[in-house]
């Protein structure tokens, strides 16, 4: 009972990155996945390096600047695969991240985490010795898929969920809401949340299943800190009150 795979990546002033992550995808992706492109009104050449692809599995939904997480549910909604992989437009996947991923979702898990390498340098070099990296650990046969459950008590201490390795059955995604388009931080950790309160059931993998990129492209890098922690405490706070999480986790807020 095969389940086909969508792919779902924002990119917004992603020339520098997305042409790499586009073609590493159609070297693991299989004939009846896709990938879905929502750009969120880019106004460097990120658009008309998309549209060079001549790939059927390749489909680019263009917006005015919406925000990541209207143009995550933009994705979503407009994909048809039964399971939903998430990806950052400067992060990679090795082919063992949709095998094990699928695997633990027939196997009756709602959502799959993954774990990542991280690189800072988009550099050719850089970028050639990561991928080496990360496709030898995608052939790491002797290494056990161990996972865990998603607890409460994993999202009340230091955030370790990687949101470019998630996971999730499309319909699940749909039923608890997709991405809350109130908030413009915070965005996947509001899900994780939502995850719980949903009783969905999550697990996370001790397989490496993503090479994630640390460089000055991320969003947070520009966003004030004083109002991200600000905002952050405000949804711990929130969600804290609806799961009741064990006391010792408020020393994670100081």
């Amino acid at each position: 009972n095969y389940m086909n795979s969508s792919i779902i990546i924002t990119t917004y002033n992603s020339s520098k990155t997305i042409k790499p992550v586009i073609e590493n995808f159609f070297k693991i992706l299989d004939h009846n996945d896709e990938l879905i492109i929502v750009d969120d009104g880019s106004i460097d050449n990120t658009k008309n390096i998309i549209k060079k692809y001549n790939d059927r599995r390749l489909k680019l939904f263009e917006s005015n600047h919406i925000g990541r997480a209207k143009a995550l549910n933009l994705g979503v909604i407009n994909s048809s695969g039964q399971v939903v992989f998430i990806n950052d437009s400067d992060d990679f996947s090795n082919k063992s991240r949709i095998k094990n991923s699928k695997y633990l979702i027939e196997k009756g898990y709602d959502a799959v985490f993954g774990k990542a390498l991280t690189f800072n340098n988009f550099s050719q070099e850089s970028l050639d010795n990561i991928l080496i990296k990360l496709n030898n650990s995608s052939d790491d046969i002797n290494k056990k898929q161990e996972i865990y459950i998603l607890r409460d008590r994993h999202l009340f201490k230091t955030l370790s969920l990687h949101h470019s390795s998630l996971a999730i059955r499309r319909e699940k995604l749909i039923e608890i809401g997709l991405y809350n388009e109130d908030l413009d931080i915070c965005i996947d950790l509001d899900l994780y949340y939502r995850f719980l309160t949903n009783k969905l059931n999550v697990c996370v993998s001790n397989k490496i299943f993503i090479a994630r990129h640390y460089g000055d492209t991320r969003f947070y890098s520009s966003y004030p800190k004083k109002k991200y922690i600000k905002n952050l405490l405000k949804l711990r706070k929130k969600y804290r009150n609806i799961l009741k999480p064990p006391m010792y986790t408020y020393i994670y807020d100081l």
